[in-house]
């Protein structure tokens, strides 16, 4: 279930390390003649796993308030900003739409990389990344729960103003989902 109200101490680098290697790691690589294949915690279409994960971080005790990419092969947070006011208008968005309760500790903007699955499925390609979409809000919530962290998918964003923070083009790649995450308030464990 979603939770969108916080414990006073931030969630950890620990806490977001494991949730991130639960949820989106790649456990498998496999290199074949039409290119290559991955194996992750959650399905996926073709084994072509066009979503990646862009941290923002606004509270986490071990790492810097910033913006990051997930690199799922190394299992690791590579940065791409600072805070600024373009990283604070993403947050400010996901606390509107979240109902105005505890600002995120961590904005989880999920991208789609258009092509690793277009070229496939091509008319029923959007499709697909929705639905992808959804699959892993799912595991996010299931992991989420089980390391009893606050979860809560968010059903807005805004796109353009991800790609500029992200500094990427966005019709090759742009954000198709939010999802925030932190400390929850009732954690007995």
């Amino acid at each position: 279930r979603s939770l969108k109200n916080y414990a006073q101490t931030s969630i950890t680098a620990k806490q977001l390390g494991e949730f991130l290697y639960r949820t989106a790691r790649v456990k498998q690589l496999i290199r074949l003649e039409q290119g290559e294949y991955t194996h992750r915690p959650y399905p996926s279409g073709g084994g072509l796993y066009e979503l990646e994960l862009y941290p923002l971080i606004n509270t986490c005790t071990g790492i810097k308030a910033g913006f990051y990419h997930y690199d799922p092969l190394a299992h690791q947070l590579c940065q791409l900003s600072e805070p600024s006011q373009d990283t604070e208008k993403l947050l400010q968005d996901a606390w509107y739409a979240s109902g105005q309760q505890d600002r995120p500790h961590i904005l989880i903007a999920i991208a789609a990389r258009f092509s690793r699955l277009s070229w496939k499925y091509e008319s029923i390609a959007y499709s697909l990344i929705l639905k992808h979409v959804g699959v892993l809000f799912q595991t996010m919530y299931l992991v989420a729960t089980a390391m009893n962290l606050a979860p809560c998918a968010l059903g807005s964003g805004n796109a353009d103003l991800f790609t500029k923070v992200a500094g990427i083009n966005y019709y090759g790649e742009s954000s198709v989902g939010e999802f925030i995450l932190g400390s929850n308030p009732d954690n007995t464990g």
